[in-house]
């Protein structure tokens, strides 16, 4: 009989709600706390905390009910971090989340790694933004060093004109400045990494992005072995040096010269692997589960090739026409409000 903990999640949204499920299925309770009482997982856990996550109270109390506690976005704050440990295990560990919140903290990690990424400067005003330009190359990306995603906090600039019009831009944000990279494709893998130090695989993955937001992910990618092992390499070596206990997505450029930069990373679930959920044997879910429970991790094996088609904002009231497609698994993440650029659910869909 499995030994039944009670697992906090920090954040309700989608994925916390996938961990949950995938917790539930191996005889684990659940208490979520998070500042939203209608995100998508406040309504199947066994417990619930509805409070800001600068509230200690809160926190302490919730940290007090729980074995461990795990997250489900890498933008819960440190400080509520450093409460909950001073009662439970913290996974992934905070080092790992305090490294990915910042991306120029996340690139200047990875450049004492020796393992390569885009071109970047860190630029805290106008005058700053003009003189790192001198060393890139149009296209550039300015992004926001904290917080925003899919899209959000980032600016393309293409030429001088466009770089002259931050001369009136709110400079209150930590930004970073990144080349653009001759791509080839993105792709992106989860690493597990147990309490022993363990590590289990994903497949790669191949993405495709609209806007900034992801569309698709495919696996597997379609890149050779030689390349699949140097990802597999970086993702290990990144995660030991994370002192990482859970899972860890990476998110890569190829180049057209073949050479692989990472651009993201994230110690938590990720939508680039949502396939797991009906193409593998254990989802990226479980597998945390099991991580952070210390139960087995499972040797992962990819079932039938398949791709990941995320439901975006009016998208959703499309969806019903997935569920005719004998080759689709369609999942809703029970979101209240549709907005644009709104990540409202997924579908998967076997290619074989």
């Amino acid at each position: 009989m499995l030994d039944k903990k009670t697992i906090g999640i920090m954040g309700g949204g989608q994925l916390g709600k996938m961990t949950a499920i995938a917790a539930t299925n191996l005889g684990q309770k659940i208490h979520i706390f998070t500042a939203n009482k209608n995100d998508p997982g406040c309504s199947i856990v066994d417990d619930l905390t509805i409070a800001n996550f600068s509230d200690e109270k809160a926190l302490e109390s919730f940290a007090q009910s729980v074995d461990l506690v795990t997250i489900e976005s890498e933008n819960i704050p440190c400080s509520a971090i450093d409460i909950v440990s001073q009662y439970v295990s913290f996974y992934p560990g905070k080092e790992a989340l305090h490294i990915s919140q910042n991306r120029l903290r996340e690139k200047d990690f990875i450049k004492n790694l020796n393992i390569k990424t885009a071109n970047y400067k860190s630029v805290q005003n106008y005058n700053e933004l003009l003189e790192g330009s001198k060393n890139f190359s149009y296209p550039m990306r300015l992004k926001t060093a904290e917080m925003d995603y899919d899209g959000k906090g980032q600016y393309v600039i293409n030429n001088d004109s466009e770089l002259e019009r931050f001369n009136s831009f709110d400079w209150s944000k930590q930004h970073i400045l990144e080349e653009s990279v001759d791509l080839l494709k993105e792709v992106s893998i989860i690493i597990a990494r147990g309490k022993s130090g363990k590590v289990t695989f994903f497949p790669v993955a191949e993405n495709h992005h609209v806007d900034g937001i992801l569309d698709t992910s495919t696996v597997p990618a379609k890149i050779d072995n030689n390349l699949i092992e140097k990802v597999q390499y970086i993702a290990e070596k990144t995660a030991n040096a994370l002192n990482l206990i859970g899972i860890l997505a990476i998110e890569f450029f190829i180049t057209k010269d073949n050479e692989l930069l990472i651009n993201e990373l994230a110690p938590r679930p990720h939508n680039s692997c949502h396939w797991s959920l009906d193409a593998c044997n254990v989802s990226q879910f479980e597998q945390l589960v099991r991580v952070i429970c210390g139960l087995p991790m499972q040797k992962v094996a990819l079932r039938f090739p398949c791709m990941t088609k995320n439901i975006i904002g009016k998208d959703i009231h499309d969806s019903h026409k997935y569920l005719n497609d004998e080759k689709a698994n369609l999942t809703i993440y029970g979101k209240t409000e549709v907005r644009d650029k709104r990540k409202m659910g997924h579908v998967n869909i076997a290619l074989a």
